[in-house]
């Protein structure tokens, strides 16, 4: 397997600089907000910042420059808020830095503000959740059957017992209310209760209702075996529909961010219903940084809308820390978005660095990059941990075959009662 180095050697070899292009300066000087970057105590490197990192590393060797790191003065990426520019693109309008050293989602307000290099990566947003806890198993007996199911299984065993009533009645049968009832109950519960009578009609209802009931029993007992020893997670939300609506969950995001940019100018429908949320409770659902997105998740009142492959590296990065699944992400995710490196207007060197980063992703670097970052970051996932939004529960189709076997065997059974009262009356006509 290719080490990372050889691959790079191979990568000098194979691209060169064309002879007509500008020249580029020696030095540059590139802010951002956020680790790997600058050192923020509490934080780790997301997905994002890891691959604007590598990559930057590989540009700055391959046109051979060297970089300093400064950031905002407000550790902000860049909104437009008060008439005017924060974070990364405040500094690049004033001047003070030469590029943006993170990943930034590419927005029509910071087109309209800075140039951007071509996008580096691709990604949705997600959404950060707390870690549901598992479902109460305290009628775990009656989830393998769906209502239905239920209806059907006592209707049956009531239609049994009065036939073998009805039809001890006919025959002048010695059982009793109660005999009748303990052999089906007994069939039930798997008790063996005797049932001597040498009717073959009755012989053939109650070799029925024992079919029956093997295969109504088995299946339940599988079904609730399966639920009691598989852990069943509820998560608090799924869609964004249901962070936007819910009255106990609400919508976090990092202030002067595309999320922020786009829910709080939304005119209608459920990003407008987020906006409202971040206008309504700015100082907790606007935050600085992802540690506090993180920390209001696992609080569980809150929803942190970030990239989801940031938000997978951070939940992975929690989980080292805590030993333990505390935040995991939501089944939906939305708003796909293009990243890039942020530039000033007519910047000289943004050619030089579109042509290098479309040859990084020819060449494999890119998706070299993100597999390194993101092979392990999945094991809070509810779907890597089998988990359920709901118990199975079993309908009338799934264990129909018993029902049919039930029925099947009563019509035998009432034919063969016919015949043999029919028969019985031939004889008692025959001998009178």
């Amino acid at each position: 397997m290719f080490t990372l180095k050889r691959i790079f050697i191979l990568f000098i070899s194979l691209v060169t600089v064309t002879a007509n292009q500008l020249p580029l300066p020696s030095h540059l000087l590139a802010t951002s907000p956020e680790p790997p970057f600058v050192e923020i105590p509490g934080i780790k490197s997301s997905y994002n910042a890891l691959i604007a990192s590598d990559t930057l590393n590989l540009l700055a060797a391959r046109l051979q420059f060297s970089l300093t790191i400064t950031h905002p003065p407000d550790f902000l990426f860049g909104g437009f808020k008060n008439g005017q520019w924060d974070g990364i693109v405040g500094q690049l309008l004033r001047k003070e830095a030469d590029m943006g050293a993170s990943l930034n989602a590419i927005t029509y307000a910071r087109y309209t503000a800075v140039d951007f290099s071509v996008p580096v990566i691709y990604d949705v947003t997600g959404i950060l959740i707390p870690f549901p806890d598992e479902t109460s198993k305290i009628m775990a007996a009656f989830l393998p059957f769906s209502i239905e199911v239920w209806i059907a299984f006592i209707s049956s065993t009531f239609l049994v017992y009065f036939t073998l009533l009805i039809e001890g009645k006919i025959n002048s049968s010695r059982k009793k209310f109660g005999d009748h009832a303990m052999w089906v109950v007994g069939i039930i519960t798997g008790q063996g209760v005797g049932y001597n009578e040498n009717r073959l009609g009755l012989r053939l209802a109650a070799a029925t209702w024992c079919l029956t009931m093997v295969v109504f029993i088995y299946v339940y007992t599988g079904v609730l075996t399966a639920l009691l020893a598989v852990p069943n997670y509820v998560p608090i939300i799924n869609t964004l529909d249901e962070l936007a609506t819910s009255s106990t969950i609400k919508p976090v995001t990092i202030k002067s961010t595309a999320v922020d940019d786009i829910m709080l100018n939304a005119k209608n429908g459920t990003y407008k219903l987020i906006g409202d949320t971040f206008r309504k409770y700015p100082n907790e659902t606007l935050v600085a940084n992802t540690l506090i997105g993180v920390q209001r998740a696992v609080e569980g009142k809150y929803g942190f809308l970030e990239p989801r492959m940031s938000l997978l590296s951070l939940m992975e990065n929690d989980r080292k820390e805590h030993n333990s699944c505390r935040v995991t992400l939501a089944k939906q995710t939305f708003y796909p978005r293009a990243f890039a490196y942020f530039l000033p207007k007519k910047s000289p060197f943004k050619d030089a660095f579109d042509r290098q980063i479309l040859l990084m992703q020819q060449y494999g670097f890119i998706i070299h990059f993100q597999t390194k970052i993101v092979l392990q970051s999945n094991r809070c996932l509810l779907l890597k941990k089998k988990v359920r939004s709901r118990p199975p529960i079993f309908t009338l189709n799934h264990v129909s075959s018993s029902f049919v076997i039930l029925v099947f065997g009563y019509a035998v059974s009432f034919l063969c009662f016919i015949f043999e009262n029919m028969w019985n009356l031939i004889d008692y006509l025959y001998d009178f």
